[in-house]
């Protein structure tokens, strides 16, 4: 008994298939915080995913100026502000983008610093009379107008300034 063998023959055909999107679960992260004290180092990193990859675009967005801080063609980039100034206190906003499209992400970075250059005006003028009302008006380089009306009378020992503190609304806006 002759036994025939017939082997089968299977065929594959291999094909590439690129998958290609637009930007996707795009990022931005600021470190070590968003709120840091002036003169203290923070960075500013955005990651996306697209394919294929593209650009990032990282922008620092204040209320009169549209400044790019990185154009880096890939999926990441980063940039440090090395010793922070209150004028860098803005929306940083990060866009990846590729040729099927974009995608935007934002945080707001703050800084902040102690008062310096105070200012104070006392209303009506620094020369009064006993019991005679006043408006001491404080300014700061860093915050806005502070004031308060100071009855004339003697503050008794012993008793804190804030018991005295009262807010007048417009009479230093000047």
């Amino acid at each position: 008994m002759d036994v025939v063998h017939q082997s089968r023959r299977e065929r594959q055909a291999v094909t590439l298939l690129e998958l290609h999107y637009a930007p996707r679960g795009t990022t931005i992260t600021v470190s070590p915080a968003s709120e840091v004290k002036e003169g203290e180092s923070v960075t500013v990193s955005c990651l996306s995913d697209g394919a294929p990859v593209g650009w990032m675009v990282l922008r620092r967005l204040s209320e009169d100026q549209d400044v790019k801080l990185q154009s880096h063609n890939g999926s990441s980039t980063s940039f440090t502000l090395s010793s922070a100034l209150l004028a860098d206190s803005a929306l940083y906003q990060c866009e990846a983008f590729n040729e099927h499209g974009s995608q935007k992400a934002s945080t707001q970075v703050t800084v902040k610093a102690p008062p310096r250059n105070t200012t104070v005006l006392v209303y009506p003028s620094t020369e009064v009379q006993e019991g005679q009302n006043i408006t001491v008006c404080c300014r700061s380089k860093t915050g806005q107008w502070h004031r308060a009306l100071l009855p004339g009378w003697e503050l008794p020992a012993g008793e804190p300034y804030a018991q005295r503190y009262r807010p007048i609304p417009g009479e230093c806006d000047q």
